[in-house]
């Protein structure tokens, strides 16, 4: 469980309660415009991840 705590902290940061709902009703009022938004979380999520899980060997 000490490898996975970083990663599991990440990934509740990441995803709450109202992370669907609030990205569905931008989606509606959006569309596409905000795809970079989706780009630019995505790269920091894998970044944040690899961070994680390099801190995690040094437990």
């Amino acid at each position: 469980m000490r490898k996975f705590a970083p990663g599991l902290l990440v990934t509740a940061a990441f995803i709450g309660p109202g992370s669907v709902a609030t990205a569905s009703v931008a989606g509606v009022n959006f569309g596409f415009v905000l795809l970079w938004a989706l780009l630019l979380s995505l790269i920091a999520t894998i970044v944040l991840q690899e961070m994680a899980d390099a801190w995690s060997f040094l437990i």
